[in-house]
């Protein structure tokens, strides 16, 4: 491909990446969720969120990098771009329906209610879903063998935060969020209800 050609996929991926991570916040902010910063998530000692944080952008500077290199596998860039797409859908439609009581950290305050509606209905997590898409369409974009290995120490931190979140949600609603769990899969949809 022309040098013209990968500047032109690099735009594309860097304004995807700048998109999904602006557009969950601006929905965030819009809903009334609060955003902590920097300290507060240093303070609360959730290393999951560290794990997912780093290899989130570990993917995403060596996807840069190999898109400034000799890139040749359009193919993968498409897939990728839609899976990229989709969770950026995914994410979206997540947090309106969360509304106020998103939160980047694993537990969970007082104020909180049990959302079971939209995509809560098919999944009990489906912002995590739309990470693992979403990074899941870098990755195949990066197109490298340590960009996999790097998903994979992704999906470590993400199973160990979806484990972390589940005990939260667990003491929290008790009974009710039993109920959902046996009912509402974890991370992946039935194909059929």
């Amino acid at each position: 491909m022309s040098k013209i050609t990968n500047e032109w996929l690099l735009i594309v991926f860097i304004s995807c990446v700048l998109f999904y991570s602006y557009a969950g916040i601006y929905i965030s902010r819009q809903t009334g969720a609060s955003i902590p910063r920097w300290p507060s998530l240093i303070k609360s000692r959730d290393y999951t969120f560290y794990i997912i944080y780093i290899c989130s952008i570990a993917l995403i500077i060596n996807t840069i990098i190999s898109l400034m290199g000799e890139y040749s596998l359009f193919y993968l860039f498409l897939i990728g771009l839609v899976l990229m797409f989709f969770g950026i859908y995914l994410n979206i439609l997540a947090r309106k329906e969360l509304g106020r009581y998103w939160s980047p950290l694993s537990s969970s305050d007082n104020s909180e209610k049990l959302i079971k509606s939209g995509v809560y209905a098919r999944v009990r997590h489906p912002i995590y879903l739309s990470n693992l898409i979403f990074f899941l369409g870098v990755t195949l974009i990066a197109g490298s063998w340590y960009s996999w290995i790097l998903f994979i120490l992704f999906l470590g931190g993400l199973r160990k935060r979806v484990k972390k979140e589940e005990e939260e949600l667990y003491k929290k609603f008790g009974e009710e969020y039993r109920i959902y769990a046996k009912e509402t899969p974890l991370i992946l949809p039935r194909l059929r209800r």
